[in-house]
């Protein structure tokens, strides 16, 4: 065999090169899971055959009983109300969140990591859990809400404390000195504020207010602040454009300027809802300056005004920056709960049509409105308001407040940090 034929034999160089090559992709590699978001990550999927179903809570009947089904617990820093949707339940702690299925209350899936939970939302059969990353509480993850699979991510400058807000085409960031909304694939819309990009900053004319509440429906986006100049103290609330045409430029479909201390509690297509607490007593009329009122404020610039019931939510204490106004989307009303009422208004005029006294919000099932009432829950009519039946439920000593949501056939109430949950009975 001549030389060329020989076969090729390693020699200890090439094997010193070899193992060389093999310790560094190690050390890449174990680099890399050592900084991944994988690493401090515990997340079970739903296992086969147990994804949850979507429900609709319209095609069953006007319950006549409740029964008591399932127990849980829940952060209410985190998720103050039920966040319910397509048949499930999300329960939240400091690290983590939980999927339920609403109908016997059994977990489904979970999600938890070595970072705090800032925030919770969902929306478009997504649920969106904000994490305190590196930028901030600005770390989102979406999740499939029948099975908890990954959908999306991303990672937003954000400040340490933060709260979420949605509708059925966003969902949205809110703090002090900054507010975004994000797409169903996380990307975002518009931003408010302190900007990622500083040579943007003269593109946001109000990023030295500080913002308070915040509202998002179809292409209107809400927002209340207080900023630097403002004359005798007044707010200002601007309705924006929730799809500009670049993100980082706000389009604004009007400015007003409202009395100081008032706050989103509504919003409908092309128009919001403030409340003004005025003097602490019930405005005399729609030209009554002084006292309490609601106030709808339109894209093109227009506005009523409606007198309203003092709300023991507002004014609010010194110390608290943000204002999450406890609402409820139903069928044919907005609703607002002001500390002793759920207020229904028109879905496009904001117009107050009635009151109900009630213990929080409330949601809807079998056409018409339950609410959570001292004592059990009451079925409304909601085409005036009246209470048709009360369907009683044994809250032992619970005495605060108490926020309903229905999936299906279950009534889900949020007590404190007790997720309960009540199986329907029918006729």
């Amino acid at each position: 065999m001549n030389r060329r034929d020989r076969p090729e034999r390693r020699t200890r160089t090439d094997l010193i090169v070899t193992a060389g090559l093999t310790a560094a992709a190690l050390c890449v590699a174990g680099g890399t899971w050592l900084y991944s978001d994988a690493r401090g990550t515990d997340h079970t999927v739903a296992s086969a055959g147990d994804a949850i179903a979507p429900t609709n809570s319209d095609e069953v009947g006007v319950p006549t009983g409740v029964t008591e089904t399932w127990t849980t617990t829940t952060d209410p820093a985190i998720t103050p109300e039920p966040l319910t949707m397509d048949g499930a339940v999300i329960r939240s702690d400091a690290h983590g969140i939980t999927a339920l299925d609403a109908s016997d209350g059994h977990e489904v899936w979970t999600y938890h990591r070595d970072l705090d939970l800032c925030g919770l939302t969902g929306s478009w059969s997504r649920v969106v859990a904000v994490y305190d990353g590196p930028k901030g509480c600005g770390d989102a993850t979406s999740f499939a809400v029948s099975t908890g699979r990954y959908v999306d991510t991303r990672s937003a400058l954000a400040a340490d404390t933060v709260t979420t807000f949605r509708s059925l085409d966003h969902v949205g960031l809110l703090s002090t000195d900054r507010v975004e909304l994000w797409r169903s694939d996380l990307v975002r819309t518009v931003e408010i504020g302190q900007s990622e990009i500083p040579a943007l900053v003269d593109a946001q004319p109000t990023a030295d207010c500080s913002y308070s509440s915040a509202l998002t429906r179809k292409q209107v986006l809400a927002v209340a602040m207080d900023c630097p100049g403002a004359e005798d103290g007044d707010r200002t609330v601007i309705l924006f454009n929730a799809d500009p045409e670049d993100a980082s430029e706000p389009e604004v479909d009007h400015e007003f300027a409202v009395p100081s201390g008032s706050e989103l509690v509504a919003v409908g297509q092309d128009a919001a809802l403030i409340y003004v607490p005025g003097n602490g007593e019930r405005a005399e009329d729609a030209d009554d300056e002084e006292g309490s009122r609601f106030q709808v404020l339109r894209t093109d610039g227009t506005f009523e005004q409606y007198p309203a019931d003092p709300s023991s939510l507002l004014p609010r204490a010194s110390d608290v920056d943000l204002f999450i106004p406890q609402t409820a989307d139903l069928p044919h009303h907005m609703t607002w709960f002001d500390g002793e009422q759920v207020v229904a208004f028109g879905p496009t005029d904001l117009d107050p049509r009635f009151s109900v006294p009630a213990l929080g919000t409330g949601a809807a099932m079998g056409g018409r409105l339950l609410l959570p009432v001292d004592g059990g829950i009451a079925v409304v009519d909601w085409s005036d308001g009246h209470i048709e039946n009360v369907l009683p439920v044994d809250r032992g000593d619970w005495t605060g407040p108490v926020t309903l949501r229905v999936q299906g056939t279950t009534v889900i109430e949020q007590r404190g940090a007790d997720l309960v949950g009540l199986t329907a009975q029918f006729a």
